[in-house]
């Protein structure tokens, strides 16, 4: 089932067995504390708080100016209603002291404001008709987003990767460490990487748009890929995806009474927005100030209110239902309704493709289909090797998310690879319909390029770094604006017979034989042979090959 051309060395397979060993689960989770609220013994969770507030106590037995603390701690999944008080132990047990409640009062108004996760123990009680739960600690952990990587493990991978003259994200898009359980093409695979690296600022968001065929594993590749290497929420969709539900919602003129919605509860984290051609033009129109900013502003009466939402958004959907393969591609983009320009000038990336998989990949596809439904990827060896790689990458991630490898530092050749692509004519046809140019382009495209130096473990920028970046930048215009390939995946041509066919046409164009042209262009026998019946080119008898430059015309490429 996994076809990869070498085997991963011992060593570095060793030194990520023996890594992860040292790494804990950080769980953000409160369903302990959820399912166990018909006890009263001492319960443990971490999560968000979403709302609170603070009542005061006018009861006889609770003593003077005593106040009750209201909050609510979700982890996204599952919500409880807490407590804290100073009140007398004649009115209600588990009293804290003055300063204790006003920590826990800073505590959980950073969590709220800022997405900061916070650590609480404490027991369920009856308050009247109402079962709470009533906190005795709680702690904030600014640090739970940090690599439990340490700087002598980096290093150390860093070295044996070189050693073997790869880099971590090459072992990262094999498709025996992250990838066993979904094929995907290259171009995806380094998309959705990107997309896992954690955005410390504005600046770092890298936001993503896949329009493809129903059926082409974009759920899976959520819940397989995605959701098990790095935290990642999925929103919902059609009319399950409200504002309030996604920014949060305000209830009355009391600041601290605001709900935090589903995007600033996932700062610096990731967000997957399946099917999101079923939401409406409204909630896409509130969309815009995050994608842009990092944070969203609500307004209620005299009220202004922001919250930092510095996320990645994965938007995966489908094209419209008239949508024909004689159109131009932009037309699938109207699933983004009336803000497609807005919404095209904030995606980094994107990608408008019938299939998200290549001509030869269907097999490959069925056996991944077949050892999933046979529970290979759950107790086996293979779910363990993959549970470990995937162990490894997530605290991998996180460290590499820190690394500020310096633009300016190579600012000319940024600046000159740009150029290029903005003067190429799917530049202008996709992002300068109404403008001579798009600023935020650059921006975008100076972020992938320090993208794929985080990726590869880099603290400075290289030429490969602008190149990588420069790649795929160029493939998702490609997608944007050229006409679909069904002719060549229909005859078995994927991207790697494109690319050596030009290879051949460039060095041995005719007169060439078998050993000149593989030693040229590195190709196979097997490659060589399917390029030969799909009459790209013609063997003479005495064994000398000649191009057919028409061929690729002929594919509709």
């Amino acid at each position: 089932m996994i076809f990869m051309v070498q085997e991963i060395p011992d060593d570095i397979y060793d030194f990520v067995c023996k890594t992860v060993v040292t790494y804990g689960d950080v769980k953000i989770s409160m369903k302990d504390i959820h399912d166990r609220n018909v006890f009263g013994n001492s319960q443990h969770g971490s999560g968000f708080c979403i709302k609170y507030g603070v009542k005061a106590i006018n009861h006889k037995d609770a003593g003077a100016n005593k106040v009750l603390v209201e909050f609510t701690i979700s982890d996204g999944e599952y919500s409880v209603r807490c407590i804290s008080h100073n009140a007398d132990e004649n009115y209600l047990s588990g009293s804290l002291e003055d300063e204790a409640i006003a920590d826990m009062l800073q505590i959980i108004s950073r969590s709220q404001k800022e997405g900061k996760r916070v650590e609480l123990r404490g027991h369920y009680i009856n308050m009247g008709t109402k079962r709470l739960f009533l906190v005795d600690t709680i702690e904030l952990d600014d640090g739970f987003q940090e690599s439990q990587m340490t700087t002598p493990q980096f290093k150390e991978f860093k070295g044996l990767c070189n050693k073997y003259d790869m880099t971590p994200l090459d072992l990262m898009m094999r498709d025996d460490t992250l990838w066993a359980e979904l094929y995907a093409m290259d171009f995806l695979k380094k998309a959705v990487l990107l997309f896992c690296l954690s955005p410390k600022r504005k600046q770092d968001m890298i936001h993503v748009g896949i329009v493809s065929s129903h059926g082409e594993g974009k759920d899976h590749l959520i819940e397989r890929v995605i959701q098990p290497l790095v935290p990642c929420r999925r929103a919902g969709s059609g009319k399950m995806a409200t504002i309030p539900g996604l920014f949060g919602a305000m209830s009355g003129d009391d600041l601290n009474a605001i709900e935090i919605g589903l995007l600033p509860k996932m700062n610096h984290e990731r967000v997957a927005i399946s099917e999101f051609q079923t939401w409406g033009d409204e909630t896409f129109g509130e969309l815009m100030n995050m994608m842009a900013n990092g944070q969203i502003e609500m307004q209620k009466g005299a009220l202004d209110i922001e919250r930092e939402t510095t996320l990645n958004l994965l938007f995966l959907g489908n094209p419209p239902n008239y949508y024909t393969e004689d159109m131009d591609k932009r037309v699938m983009l109207d699933a983004f309704g009336k803000y497609t320009f807005q919404i095209i000038s904030r995606l980094t990336l994107i990608f408008t493709q019938l299939s998200l998989s290549d001509g030869k990949a269907s097999q490959r596809i069925r056996d991944a289909i077949i050892s999933s439904m046979d529970g290979d990827f759950e107790e086996s060896e293979i779910a363990e090797r993959v549970a470990k790689w995937r162990k490894f990458f997530r605290e991998y991630l996180r460290y590499v998310s820190h690394m500020t490898p310096k633009l300016k530092d190579y600012s000319g050749s940024i600046n000159g690879t740009y150029d290029d692509l903005e003067q190429k004519p799917q530049f202008k046809d996709a992002f300068c319909i109404r403008t001579a140019t798009d600023n935020r382009k650059y921006q975008e495209f100076a972020n992938l390029v320090r993208g794929f130096a985080r990726l590869m473990g880099d603290d400075a920028i290289n030429f490969t770094h602008v190149m990588s970046a420069a790649q795929i930048f160029e493939l998702s215009l490609e997608t944007l604006t050229e006409k679909f390939p069904t002719k060549a995946w229909a005859n078995g041509v994927d991207e790697n017979l494109l690319k050596l066919y030009d290879c051949i046409l460039e060095k041995c164009p005719v007169g060439h034989n078998k050993r000149e042209i593989q030693k040229e262009c590195n190709i196979s026998n097997e490659d060589l042979t399917t390029l030969t019946k799909l009459k790209a080119l013609t063997r003479f008898d005495d064994g000398t090959y000649f191009v057919n430059a028409d061929w690729k015309e002929g594919l509709e490429i």
